[in-house]
């Protein structure tokens, strides 16, 4: 009889632990790069590309060696990865490709790979951890689309470039606005989880009493 512990899938990187949303983490792409849905698309191809062949490959990273020697090889790995991603990012997005790039330069040393790996990842089994990390992969494309394709919307009134309406509001595209709206997202996702959190204790708290009467 098998006695390994199983590791049921988690939804948190989606939303509760959305590392752009919640956390504030990997903003700065986002904020700036997210300015229409086909650039969103471009930021979490690379994003993708990038966090997630580092966190598989570097799991094989020997835990003997200084915590420091690991973080550099991971930054290392996914400088390597970044060359075939730049090359594809080039194929699929000829025309927005040279103005992202330095955006998606700032991917090879992100939260996720740099801090995610040693705090959660390589705390489970491979399988768990391949799930896992594909989850907040989703959860940060997740928030560059709602980004890009709101700011798309109101600064050119086009979603991948078909034309929906008038251009609403041009300063949409601005980092400005981007920061804004990103923040706004934010609070919007701690408000509802910490109204879900309150909920929940004091729903606990009337099954603890009931349970004591």
């Amino acid at each position: 009889m098998s006695d390994k512990k199983t590791y049921p899938i988690c939804f948190d990187g989606l939303f509760r632990q959305n590392i752009v949303l919640t956390s504030g983490l990997v903003t700065a792409p986002i904020i700036v790069a997210a300015t229409t849905a086909q650039r969103a698309a471009l930021l979490s191809l690379t994003f993708f590309m990038i966090s997630y062949c580092t966190i598989l490959i570097g799991r094989i990273i020997p835990r003997k060696l200084v915590y420091t020697v690991r973080i550099i090889l991971y930054a290392l790995i996914a400088s390597l990865v970044f060359i075939p991603t730049a090359v594809l990012a080039q194929t699929l997005f000829p025309d927005i490709m040279t103005s992202a790039m330095l955006y998606i330069e700032i991917l090879v040393v992100n939260s996720l790979v740099l801090a995610k790996t040693e705090s959660r990842f390589y705390l489970i089994p491979y399988s768990s951890m391949a799930i896992d990390s594909l989850v907040y992969i989703a959860g940060y494309a997740l928030a560059a689309f709602a980004v890009g394709i709101v700011r798309e919307l109101l600064a050119y009134g086009t979603v991948f470039d078909l034309h929906i309406c008038h251009a609403i509001m041009p300063a949409a595209k601005s980092p400005f606005f981007g920061f804004i709206l990103v923040g706004l997202y934010a609070a919007i996702c701690r408000a509802y989880y910490n109204r879900k959190r309150s909920r929940d204790a004091a729903l606990s708290e009337l099954v603890r009493k009931g349970a004591d009467d």
